[in-house]
C-alpha cells in the first residue's frame, strides 16, 4: 500500500518538524525584559551604590539599564519621537515640579490600575500606610490620580559649626557682646546676630552665605526662606491647584529682606554661589554655617573630602512666626506613557520600595519616605535624621501645575536682581507676581494688588550693605 507509507511518512516529518519547534525557545524567551531607567546621576547614584539592582535582575529575570539623565534631559527625550533605544525610557526619575507638565503632555501614565490589580500588586506594600502620606501626595499624584512613588525626599538643614558653639571662650564673648547664651539659632533676628559674630573676613571665615547665583539654587535656597516666615507662592492646598498669587506678601517680603542681610556676612563672592560652592564653604571651614539640602550632609560628614566631619549640627530653619515650617521637595518615579512594559516597570517599583532597598538608598545619600526605614539603627545614627523626621510633619508644598517650570525661571531673573541690589524685595516681588500673574492667566488672581504696576522696574535700586 504505497499511499499509506507515503502518509505516514509525511506525518513523521511533520512531528519531528513540530517536536523541533517546541524545543527551540521562543523569542520571549531568549529576549529578557529590559527596563530602562533615566535619572540625574547625583540622585540615582544613592540607588546604583547599594549594589542591589543585580539582585533584583536575577530574581526577576528582567534587566534594568540605568541612564543618566538631568529633568531637562529627559523632557527633551520624551518631547521626541523614539529614534533611538535610548529614547524608549521605561522609568524616569524626575523633581516632583515637572509632575503637571508631564501629566498634561500625556508623556506619564498613573499607576492607579496597577496599585488595584491583584495580580501585580503586592499586598504586603501597603503605601497608604507605610509612606508618609502628605509627601507621597504630593510628591507622587497629581488632581486625583496617583503616578508613582518618591524617590527621595528633600528638605532644607541649617548646618552650623557645633564645635565653635561649643567652645568656652567663644561662649563667654558671646554672652558679653549679645547678653544671652551662645546656641544655635531658633529665630531668623539670632540666625543674623550668628552670623555677625563669627564673620571674620580677614581670616577667610565668614558667618554665613547665600547661593546668590541666578539659577535653581537660589529659587530653591530662597524658598526655604519664605517657607520658614509662612510664607508661600500659591495659596492653595495642594501643588496641582490653583490659588491666589501671594508672592508679594508680607512675609514674603520679610523673607527676602533678611534674606538680603545675610549677604553682608558671606563672602564676597557669595552671588556666584550655587549648590556645589555652598557645600564647598561649608566642608571646606571658610562658613560658620549655611543652608543645605539633607542629600548634602552625607557629604559634609566624609573626611575624606570634609575637614569639618563631626563639627557639623544640623537643625531645621529658624521660625519667622509663631509656627514652624520645612520645605517640602523631591524626586519621584514615573513609569513613561511611552514604556512598552508598563507591568514590569510598576513590578520595579514596588520592589523599589521594599525596605531593604529603602534602607540600603538612604544609607548611601538618599532619604526615604518609608516611615519603617527610620527604624533602622545605622539610620537612625545618622547626624542628620532627627532633623529630617522633625521637618516631615511641617513640610510647605510647592506648585507641580503645568506652569510650574515657567514660574521658576521667572523667580530666579527677579530674585537675581533683589540679592544683586538691583531693586528693593518689595519691588522685586511685586515685578515677580505680576510676572507669575500673566504667566496663569485667568487660573489666578493677586491676593495684594501692586501699587503704581506702570511704575514698576523704574523705582531707584537699593544697594548692597556692602557696596561702596
Amino acid at each position: 500500500m504505497p499511499s499509506l507509507s507515503h502518509g505516514f511518512a509525511k506525518a513523521l516529518v511533520l512531528i519531528a518538524a513540530l517536536s523541533a519547534m517546541t524545543r527551540m525557545p521562543s523569542v520571549s524567551q531568549t529576549a529578557p525584559v529590559t527596563i530602562r531607567l533615566a535619572g540625574d546621576e547625583w540622585f540615582l547614584d544613592s540607588l546604583t551604590k547599594t549594589g542591589l539592582i543585580p539582585a533584583y535582575e536575577q530574581q526577576s529575570g528582567v534587566q534594568v539599564v540605568v541612564l543618566h539623565q538631568n529633568d531637562q534631559q529627559i523632557m527633551a527625550t520624551l518631547d521626541r519621537a523614539p529614534s533611538a533605544p535610548e529614547d524608549d525610557l521605561d522609568v524616569i526619575v524626575v523633581r516632583h515640579r515637572w509632575l503637571g507638565t508631564l501629566v498634561q503632555r500625556g508623556q506619564v501614565q498613573p499607576i492607579d490600575g496597577f496599585l488595584a490589580d491583584p495580580n501585580l500588586h503586592d499586598p504586603a506594600f501597603r503605601p497608604a500606610q507605610q509612606l508618609f502620606p502628605e509627601w507621597w501626595r504630593e510628591l507622587s499624584s497629581y488632581g486625583q490620580r496617583v503616578y508613582g512613588f518618591p524617590y527621595t525626599a528633600l528638605t532644607t538643614f541649617l548646618c552650623y559649626r557645633k564645635d565653635l558653639i561649643a567652645d568656652p571662650e567663644h561662649q563667654h564673648k558671646f554672652r558679653a557682646q549679645y547678653h544671652r547664651e551662645l546656641k544655635p539659632p531658633e529665630t531668623w533676628q539670632e540666625y543674623l546676630e550668628l552670623a555677625e559674630f563669627f564673620n571674620h573676613p580677614q581670616e577667610n571665615f565668614y558667618g554665613t552665605d547665600i547661593q546668590g547665583k541666578q539659577g535653581l539654587a537660589l529659587w530653591y535656597e530662597w524658598l526655604s526662606f519664605i517657607y520658614s516666615f509662612g510664607g508661600d507662592i500659591l495659596n492653595t492646598h495642594h501643588g496641582w491647584e490653583y490659588g491666589d498669587i501671594v508672592l508679594n506678601s508680607p512675609q514674603n517680603v520679610a523673607a527676602t529682606t533678611l534674606y538680603t542681610k545675610a549677604i553682608v556676612f558671606s563672602p564676597p563672592d557669595t552671588l556666584k554661589y550655587g549648590w556645589n560652592e555652598a557645600q564647598t564653604a561649608v566642608q571646606q571651614g571658610h562658613v560658620f554655617m549655611g543652608v543645605l539640602w539633607n542629600d548634602q550632609a552625607p557629604f559634609l560628614e566624609d573626611p575624606r573630602i570634609s575637614k569639618v566631619a563631626g563639627k557639623i549640627g544640623y537643625i531645621q530653619l529658624p521660625s519667622g512666626g509663631p509656627e514652624s515650617f520645612s520645605h517640602m521637595d523631591g524626586l519621584t518615579y514615573l513609569i513613561t506613557a511611552r514604556s512598552k512594559h508598563p507591568r514590569e516597570a510598576y513590578r520595579f517599583l514596588e520592589w523599589l520600595m521594599s525596605a531593604r532597598v529603602q534602607i540600603q538608598q538612604t544609607l548611601s545619600g538618599s532619604a526615604s519616605i518609608r516611615a519603617s526605614t527610620y527604624e533602622d539603627g545605622q539610620v537612625r545614627a545618622l547626624p542628620f535624621t532627627a532633623t529630617f523626621l522633625a521637618s516631615i510633619p511641617e513640610a510647605r508644598h510647592k506648585p507641580t501645575i503645568p506652569e510650574s517650570p515657567q514660574i521658576t525661571q521667572a523667580s530666579e531673573r527677579q530674585l537675581y536682581r533683589i540679592v544683586s541690589g538691583q531693586c528693593s524685595p518689595q519691588s522685586g516681588l511685586d515685578e515677580l507676581a505680576l510676572d507669575v500673574q500673566k504667566i496663569l492667566g485667568g487660573n489666578s488672581r493677586l491676593r495684594y494688588p501692586v501699587k503704581g504696576a506702570h511704575q514698576l522696574g523704574k523705582s531707584t535700586p537699593t544697594k548692597r550693605s556692602d557696596a561702596p
